[in-house]
């Protein structure tokens, strides 16, 4: 329909076949334009504090074996996107997929936890706020030893809330032990229920013998944080957290409004044209957004 348009308006007298070879060609210039538009962000005021950035990630399928990984980078201050890749499906989800800017507070849920992503994070001189599972990271507490879970769930009932230094650790390869700052924060109850009823309905459907220990941890929020103690109490790092929803939502007005989770081809590079192209109108209304909200009423 767009040669046929073309051919009508006499604009351009194009096969279908060369226009799709054109786009196939198209990812580096989108993505340049995208690229653009963002770094004009740096030029705008913000508010007091460091900035908030939210990670989160989606995969895209199309038609075939075609599928990419579409990262995101979320400023809810701003509630606009601030940064983002698009890789195939081999390119993990990482805390560090878009480049790190120093100062900011970066949050992420249970899906980056990897311990290279973390320490590239402090070292790129942000702080972090992740989401944790009881087995997903090599934790130890102040004296060396791996952290009891069981124990500390106790704990965390009996007190209220748990706030601890941890080291993160890696059993194989080359790493220097992080520390970082463990909150565990109860849930509410009919939230824990719901919690329990999952992992328990999960291991049944798997055919294997529920962790005593997953039990327990479904009825706790359990973060990873570099923030300091005397600038973010638990129960402010748990009303921080919650803040994450919204990238969530930013991803659905994505594939319900824009609609681009709806790839129409199986060539790789097609598919990246038709992310990227969509990506660049949704970066076009933040930016006219962002504009209508500076005119007083």
């Amino acid at each position: 329909m767009t040669a046929a348009e073309a051919a009508l308006h006499g604009i351009a007298d194009i096969s279908d076949v060369s226009l799709l070879e054109r786009f196939q060609r198209c990812p580096a210039w989108l993505t340049a334009l995208c690229e653009k538009l963002l770094g004009s962000l740096g030029d705008q005021p913000r508010g007091d504090g460091p900035p908030i950035h939210l990670i989160d990630g989606s995969r895209l399928e199309g038609p075939g074996q075609s599928c990419l990984r579409l990262h995101f980078c979320y400023d809810p201050e701003r509630q606009r996107i601030v940064d983002f890749a698009v890789t195939g499906l081999d390119q993990a989800e990482k805390l560090d997929r878009a480049a790190v800017r120093q100062g900011e507070i970066r949050i992420g849920d249970r899906a980056y936890r990897s311990p290279r992503a973390l320490r590239a994070v402090r070292n790129g001189g942000a702080d972090l706020l992740v989401r944790l599972s009881w087995k997903g990271l090599n934790l130890c507490d102040a004296a060396g030893l791996p952290l009891d879970w069981l124990a500390r769930f106790t704990e965390t009932a009996t007190v209220g809330r748990l706030d601890i230094p941890v080291t993160v650790r890696k059993a194989r390869g080359a790493f220097e032990p992080l520390a970082l700052r463990l909150v565990i924060l109860p849930k509410p109850p009919e939230m824990a229920e719901k919690a329990r009823q999952t992992a328990r309905r999960t291991a049944q459907k798997n055919q294997h013998k529920i962790d005593p220990r997953t039990i327990e941890a479904a009825g706790y929020l359990i973060l990873l944080t570099s923030l300091d103690t005397k600038d973010y109490s638990a129960d402010q790092l748990g009303i921080l957290y919650r803040v994450r929803w919204q990238i969530e939502l930013a991803i659905k007005r994505l594939k319900s409004i824009l609609r681009i989770d709806r790839l129409p081809a199986k060539d790789p590079e097609l598919a990246k044209a038709w992310i990227l192209a969509h990506l660049l109108v949704a970066l076009l209304i933040d930016d006219a957004a962002a504009e209508m909200a500076d005119i007083p009423p």
